[in-house]
């Protein structure tokens, strides 16, 4: 339908034949009338048409155009509060626990520095007291020197021995003619004053037949030097009996001195 024909002939068959409105009048009628047929026909047209989708009418966001995700609904603050808390707790647990771990190394270091100390000192005081067992020893050596430097006959030696008898020089030591009777009888029954005396049975040596612990009691080393010999005869029976003749005695109430 042609709405500017179905116009023209409405007007045509209202007005009179043979009449024509003025030019300037009809102009406004005219625009008048198509504006309202144009409603009209709009309203005819779109009644029976169905409604259009509420989805398609409505406005896409720029955001959806540009393909950039739609941004989350605004979270609520409890649910914020609650992981800053327990980043906050696990934070805490972290710094209690490097702490710890802080001072339990610090204990450690202090205990092996407790330990090398313990062991420094352990071993000063042995040293020190190796020294002093050392420096006993060393006075002890020396006052047994000096005390078998005073004894009969210690300091003769091979080179300045008389050449006289074994029993002269014997006799020169002991001083006495009776202590010197019982030396002679002491000593005639051990080896019968031979310096080269040797018992079958034992280490038994010499003039005063000395066992070879008994030569290392006297200081004088085991030899075959008569005179040697008699120098640590007689230091031994000071030492043990104080006089040839207690020996003498000893020897015969025992069977040996």
């Amino acid at each position: 339908m042609n709405l500017r024909t179905t116009l023209s002939s409405s007007a045509r068959a209202l007005r009179p034949s043979g009449t024509r409105p003025p030019l300037g009048g009809r102009r406004p009628a005219l625009y008048l009338g198509v504006a309202a047929a144009g409603a009209l026909m709009v309203n005819v047209l779109t009644a029976g048409e169905p409604a259009a989708d509420a989805a398609s009418m409505e406005s896409v966001s720029v955001a959806a155009q540009l393909g950039i995700p739609a941004q989350p609904a605004p979270v609520a603050g409890d649910e914020i509060v609650a992981p800053l808390e327990q980043l906050a707790a696990s934070r805490s647990e972290r710094d209690a626990e490097r702490a710890a771990a802080a001072e339990a190394q610090a204990a450690a270091d202090q205990a092996e520095r407790d330990r090398i100390a313990a062991e420094e000192a352990a071993r000063v005081a042995a040293e020190e007291a190796a020294r002093a067992e050392a420096a006993r020893i060393e006075a002890a050596r020396a006052a047994e020197a000096e005390a078998a430097a005073a004894r009969p006959g210690q300091g003769t030696s091979a080179a300045t021995a008389p050449k006289g008898s074994y029993k002269e020089y014997a006799m020169s030591k002991v001083g006495s003619a009776g202590e010197f009777s019982c030396l002679e009888n002491l000593w005639g029954k051990e080896s019968g004053w031979n310096p080269n005396a040797q018992n079958p049975t034992s280490t038994a040596y010499g003039i005063p037949q000395f066992l070879d612990s008994t030569w290392a009691s006297t200081g004088i080393a085991k030899t075959s030097d008569g005179y040697r010999q008699i120098d640590a005869g007689l230091i031994y029976i000071e030492d043990r009996y104080g006089s040839p003749c207690a020996a003498w005695s000893h020897s015969q109430s025992k069977g040996w001195y």
